[in-house]
């Protein structure tokens, strides 16, 4: 069900070096059933940074179709998702798809949040989505889907159906792919002499300025900075022309690259960027080391903020069972005897335990019906978002609380 590589996947040197072990771990999409408890399964969950190329990785590898096969994950059920979206679809069709009958593929398209906007622009699209159950969600959309992974092979077989893809995306799963040279040969089959491949992935300068180890699981096998995916990219003779930060899940990257032979010309910000990524030394494996340390800390100061509030006998729930509360739940060792029940608005989660930590994950609605004295806020990006949902529970004088950028209580 998993292997240990011994290479880096962006560069393939063997130079790859541990700076962070979070402890065995469960699938942070794992959601089960009671009776599924006694069968969970748990991974080594290590980060290794490659002294050639800079990429931050995970090189314990869960078997993809155990990670998507059946997923948890729907993007149109955020409202700050599906406005970036809606916007991104706009940026995008503006500025690369303006001719008529363009074709846009994205890959890892979830329930079609990114290609549903884009079909109602007039462009024609095809999506690609291993998980078959969020696939048959985007099919009852009127949207054109293969349920499969991104391969040659399948870049194939839709460049003889639809002709090759003036744009090629993918958003929030070019983190996801171990074998990154079959994707990468897929794109550059599929893609017209001078289409572009546009990908928004988490930005390892944020990841580490905002301490946000809760990104770090299975699903997620690389953590990108500018510098280690021109490497990548250049394997395949692609280049960045282009990149824009992106304050979406707390810090991405929008990167734009197409062929190196086509006329493009560089924009300012990816040098730009390039400078800021050496300036926080990312071509270093001590910047790594302290970020483990700092880890360490955050820990501690998580379980006291919590453990004050229970010593006064107060009940805390939690919001949002994302991949990313569930790597901090496991790594702080917080489950049911803390948290009572954690609210999340995705449908597919709910009636399910976290895994690893059991705590029961139920509709929002809960949050009145047994209400808490404190919400820890885990989906912490969106928490604008979520205490304007819940006013009526500041106003009663429920207290949210924070684990990031630092632990604490939302003033």
């Amino acid at each position: 069900m998993y292997h240990k590589r011994e290479d880096c996947r962006g560069c393939h040197s063997t130079g790859v070096t541990p700076f962070l072990d979070l402890g065995a771990m469960p699938l942070a999409g794992g959601f089960l059933t009671s009776d599924q408890v006694a069968g969970e399964r748990k991974y080594p969950l290590v980060l290794y940074y490659c002294k050639t190329c800079s990429l931050v990785q995970v090189l314990d590898v869960v078997d993809a179709d155990t990670l998507f096969k059946n997923y948890f994950y729907l993007s149109s059920v955020t409202k700050t998702l599906s406005s970036h979206f809606a916007q991104y679809a706009g940026d995008v069709h503006e500025r690369f798809l303006t001719e008529k009958n363009a074709l846009a593929v994205e890959f890892g398209c979830n329930d079609g949040v990114l290609l549903m906007p884009l079909k109602e622009l007039g462009v024609r699209t095809v999506g690609v989505e291993p998980s078959k159950n969020v696939s048959e969600i985007a099919r009852a959309k009127g949207l054109d889907i293969i349920n499969d992974y991104f391969t040659p092979k399948v870049a194939g077989e839709i460049a003889q159906k639809h002709g090759h893809a003036d744009a090629i995306l993918a958003n929030n799963v070019f983190a996801h792919i171990d074998d990154l040279d079959a994707v990468l040969m897929g794109v550059t089959d599929l893609l017209k002499p001078d289409g572009v491949f546009v990908f928004e992935v988490h930005y390892l300068p944020n990841l580490l300025d905002g301490l946000q180890y809760d990104f770090f699981y299975h699903e997620h096998l690389c953590y990108y900075s500018l510098h280690s995916l021109s490497v990548l990219l250049g394997r395949f003779g692609l280049a960045i022309f282009d990149a824009t930060p992106m304050a979406i899940h707390s810090g991405s990257i929008r990167v734009m690259a197409c062929r190196k032979e086509s006329a493009r010309p560089d924009e300012p910000a990816v040098k730009q960027l390039m400078a800021l990524e050496e300036s926080k030394g990312l071509d270093k494996l001590e910047t790594y080391t302290e970020f483990a340390d700092r880890v360490a800390a955050h820990r501690t100061e998580l379980r006291t903020l919590l453990q004050s509030f229970k010593s006064k006998g107060k009940r805390i729930a939690g919001y949002g069972a994302s991949g990313r509360a569930n790597t901090l739940l496991n790594y702080c060792q917080i489950g049911t005897e803390t948290i009572d029940y954690i609210v999340d608005d995705s449908p597919l989660r709910q009636g399910h335990l976290t895994p690893g930590t059991h705590i029961p994950v139920k509709p929002a609605s809960e949050l009145s019906s047994n209400p808490p004295d404190a919400i820890l806020v885990l989906a912490w990006s969106y928490l604008a978002e979520i205490m304007a949902r819940q006013k009526d529970f500041a106003k009663a004088g429920g207290t949210f609380l924070v684990p990031f950028p630092e632990p604490g209580v939302v003033k």
